[in-house]
């Protein structure tokens, strides 16, 4: 009797550690591993076209990032710190693109730090070097070309965090 009384104590003792129960805070549960999630957010949607101050936000992007904010602030137990990294389309030299990503980075980083987000931010640059379109032709900013290209200019969030229920997204 008292063996099946310890071993459904232990049980019940564990069971505790589950998803369904996180949100309260026991002493014996392990202690979850920070994940990391990835989210992209379109420059064009963020800035005017090679714009990267504060002032060159775009309101559908500051939506954009303030429903950062909330998923933030919403849907993390804890977070260890925020990555940002701006990037480019090649139209300009790499020098350009290279200060325009970072420019770019730090912008978003001011703009969540002045929305109350005071988790370490860094900012850095890709610049060109990682472009995420391949069927775009020409050398030209026509129109045509700066449109195909938009995909490739986008800021990279990468949340390290614990996540309610521990439900993360790589």
């Amino acid at each position: 009797m008292k063996k099946a009384f310890v071993i459904s104590g232990l049980a019940l003792a564990l069971s505790a550690c589950s998803a369904s129960f996180k949100d309260v805070d026991h002493a014996w549960c392990p202690p979850e591993e920070a994940q990391v999630e990835h989210v992209n957010i379109a420059a064009d949607a963020l800035f005017q076209f090679d714009k990267s101050a504060p002032s060159d936000l775009l309101e559908k992007g500051k939506r954009s990032l303030d429903e950062l904010i909330a998923r933030v602030t919403g849907d993390y137990v804890q977070i260890e710190r925020i990555d940002l990294v701006g990037h480019t389309d090649r139209l300009g030299s790499e020098a350009y693109n290279q200060r325009l990503g970072l420019a770019r980075a730090e912008t978003v980083r001011a703009y969540l730090q002045s929305r109350g987000i005071t988790v370490p931010i860094t900012a850095s640059s890709a610049g060109e070097s990682q472009p995420v379109t391949t069927d775009c032709v020409g050398e030209k900013a026509t129109p045509a070309l700066t449109a195909c290209l938009q995909p490739d200019r986008r800021v990279t969030v990468s949340i390290t965090g614990i996540r309610k229920g521990n439900k993360t997204q790589k």
